[in-house]
């Protein structure tokens, strides 16, 4: 998983959590890998968010983060049968 680090001008925490929820609203009508791993990236920067004190906040974030990239690689395979699984 890559890790990028957060600046000045990364999104405020309510923004993240809105935008989960959009991202997860069109995952269940459209499920798509993109949409997925947009959801685990938003949970990863909800994690490492510099201004999240919440220890509960930041253990969702990591667990979910995990979760949904698991999904997206599910998701990969299933689309692209022909792929060898290692």
């Amino acid at each position: 998983m890559q890790t990028e680090t957060l600046n000045g001008d990364s999104p405020s925490i309510e923004v993240i959590l809105a935008t989960l929820c959009y991202l997860m609203s069109r995952y269940a009508t459209s499920p798509k890998i993109d949409i997925a791993m947009a959801v685990s990236h938003h949970f990863r920067l909800l994690h490492e968010h510099p201004e999240c004190s919440s220890q509960i906040l930041q253990d969702v974030g990591r667990r979910m983060s995990i979760q949904w990239e698991s999904l997206s690689k599910e998701a990969d395979i299933f689309q692209n049968p022909c792929q060898p699984v290692h």
